[in-house]
């Protein structure tokens, strides 16, 4: 097999050279393809996911924006592992009708995930990011993606955070991203460990039609803190539940410039959560606006 480090895919590939000149077929094989830290490309539009799931355990770029490649994980999505110090790209992915979760974060590499469309993934969640095994962290960037009708169930939704080992950091920052007709929409879970820290960033981004709470943090007194900043965003026309909620001792959400409206409540706390406002924002056309529960604090 050839060793590249840029590889091509395309509708009308073969065999496994994955060249500019005779590209493969799907993205497993242009992966043992590729050296790492190198990067997989798209010639033209197509399915690449040959129904089969992807696990990416180097650093690695998936670059078809323009072209769009689909990704029908019918037997799962993508799993990214590895070693701390990689990088894990994936941008221009229209991924669908899969198994289990869409794109799955274990812990060690960086990922980034760019204008992508992650839908149709009734089982499970859009984006799942859980560090497992002997992982310290993991960092998950999110920008220009829609996460939409994921999650028919309570154990699915758009994003969840849901820490696997003690006493590990999360680091996730989404930006632009719009989550959209899924059973929950983002959800930080920090009750299945003790220990770490959760920190996540929702910046310009919607949570809308989802089927339970827009955007929830929910923790216990031994499991991870959670430290929730939300600027300019919305959370809205959710069918059940808060449009925001910090539930748990160690849950602290910080609510600034946002729009939460249409929900059957528009924000809330619950076990000794904190929801802090700047004061900034429009909370209103809820059937209870649930201002009460947001503690006032000054912009700096």
């Amino acid at each position: 097999m050839h060793r590249n480090h840029r590889s091509w895919v395309a509708s009308f590939g073969s065999g496994t050279a994955c060249t500019r000149a005779a590209p493969c077929a799907d993205f497993a094989t242009a992966l043992s393809a590729t050296f790492s830290g190198g990067e997989i490309n798209c010639v033209d539009q197509g399915d690449f996911g040959s129904n089969f799931g992807l696990t990416i355990d180097k650093s690695l770029t998936i670059d078809c924006e323009g072209v769009q490649a689909h990704f029908t994980g019918v037997l799962g999505g993508i799993v990214v592992n590895g070693a701390p110090t990689d990088i894990v790209i994936l941008r221009g992915l229209d991924m669908f009708e899969g198994a289990g979760n869409g794109i799955v974060v274990t812990g060690g590499p960086t990922v980034h995930v760019e204008k992508c469309v992650i839908h149709l993934f009734p089982t499970g969640w859009g984006i799942f990011v859980q560090t497992q095994a002997s992982s310290t962290k993991a960092e998950l960037y999110v920008s220009d993606t829609v996460l939409a009708d994921n999650g028919f169930t309570v154990a699915g939704g758009g994003i969840i955070v849901q820490p696997g080992v003690s006493n590990t950091v999360s680091k996730v920052v989404l930006n632009r991203v719009e989550v959209q007709g899924n059973f929950f929409g983002i959800k930080a879970d920090a009750t299945q460990v003790s220990g770490g820290v959760i920190q996540m960033t929702i910046r310009d981004s919607v949570s809308s039609g989802n089927a339970s709470n827009g955007i929830v943090a929910t923790g216990n007194a031994s499991g991870p803190a959670i430290v929730m900043m939300i600027d300019r965003s919305t959370s809205s026309h959710n069918a059940a539940g808060f449009g925001v909620i910090a539930d748990g001792p160690k849950t602290t959400i910080r609510l600034g410039g946002s729009s939460i409206a249409g929900n059957p409540t528009g924000v809330g706390v619950s076990n000794g959560g904190v929801l802090e406002s700047y004061g900034t924002n429009q909370i209103n056309g809820n059937s209870n606006d649930g201002i009460a529960s947001l503690t006032p604090i000054g912009l700096h």
